[in-house]
């Protein structure tokens, strides 16, 4: 699988809410970074990031560079009430997996489950 098709098979996971497919996306030892999150690991991710898939619609991909196991994402989110919101995330994979996110919070709601505007 392509570094490019891993990371749509990512966003695609959270608007189909199957954990089945992300977590088969996800490196051991995987490690996920966000302005409220601090290289928290896959069980951490699964209860604290993981929730917010019933909240998502849908992800528009604006902008997808890989540079061999790095990756730049920006995108524009929707959640299932039509909010909006923007961000930039960079992945790092190990071996074809996915071993780290790192989510750079935009524009909007900052994430789904936030109950600010």
């Amino acid at each position: 699988m392509s570094n490019q098709k891993a990371i749509k098979d990512y966003y695609t996971a959270y608007e189909k809410k199957d954990w089945n497919i992300l977590s088969s996306l996800l490196a051991d030892g995987f490690i996920f970074n966000s302005p409220n999150d601090d290289h928290i690991d896959l069980k951490t991710y699964e209860e604290r990031c993981w929730p917010n898939a019933r909240n998502i619609k849908k992800f528009d991909i604006d902008k997808l560079i890989v540079d061999g196991d790095d990756a730049f994402v920006t995108y524009n989110g929707w959640t299932t009430d039509g909010r909006l919101f923007r961000n930039t995330e960079y992945f790092k994979f190990k071996e074809g997996k996915i071993k780290e996110v790192a989510c750079y919070f935009g524009p909007g709601i900052s994430f789904p489950n936030n109950i600010t505007e």
